[in-house]
C-alpha cells in the first residue's frame, strides 16, 4: 500500500468512526452537502479535502503521526465537552439529574426544531438539513429553545 492509499485509508476510517460516534454526540460528518439524501462522488471528494485540511494542523499538505494524534485528542475533548453541554441543557432545574419530564422536554424541543414544515413528521430531507445546519450537534437553536421555555 503506497502513502496516498494509507492516507486515504486513515481518512475513510476516521470518517467512519465519526459517523459511528456521532450517535454519542460527536459532530457527524456531513457527506450529503446539499441535503438531497444522496452522496455524490463530488460531495465525498469535498468532504475528504475538508477532513484532510482539518487534520493537517501545520498546513504543509502532509499528515504526520503527531498531527493525527493531536487531531484525535482535540476531537475527543470536543466530544466530552458536548456530552456535558447536552446534559446541562437537558437538566432544566439544574439539580444534577435528568428526570423523565426533562428528558421528554429536551427530545420534544429537538424534534420540533427538526420538523421544519410542522407536519408532525421528520422526513429524510428535514433530517439531513437539520444535521447540516447544526453540524450534527444539538446546540444553538436547542439552547434558544431552552431559554425561551
Amino acid at each position: 500500500m503506497n502513502t496516498a492509499q494509507k492516507v486515504l485509508s486513515v481518512i475513510i476510517s476516521l470518517a467512519a468512526m465519526s459517523a459511528i460516534a456521532g450517535e454519542e454526540g460527536k459532530k457527524r460528518p456531513n457527506f450529503d452537502l446539499n441535503g438531497d439524501g444522496a452522496v455524490t462522488t463530488e460531495e465525498l471528494s469535498q468532504h475528504r479535502q475538508t477532513m484532510f485540511a482539518k487534520m493537517d494542523l501545520n498546513g504543509d499538505g502532509n499528515l504526520t503521526r503527531e498531527e493525527m494524534t493531536e487531531y484525535k485528542a482535540k476531537m475527543k475533548a470536543e466530544r466530552e465537552a458536548n456530552k456535558k453541554d447536552r446534559f446541562d441543557r437537558a437538566d432544566a432545574n439544574e439539580d444534577g439529574q435528568i428526570s423523565a419530564e426533562e428528558f421528554a422536554a429536551s427530545t420534544d424541543a429537538m424534534a420540533k426544531r427538526m420538523d421544519r414544515n410542522g407536519d408532525g413528521t421528520i422526513d429524510r430531507r428535514e433530517m439531513f438539513k437539520s444535521m447540516r445546519d447544526h453540524g450534527g450537534r444539538h446546540d444553538g437553536e436547542h439552547r434558544k429553545a431552552k431559554d425561551e421555555a
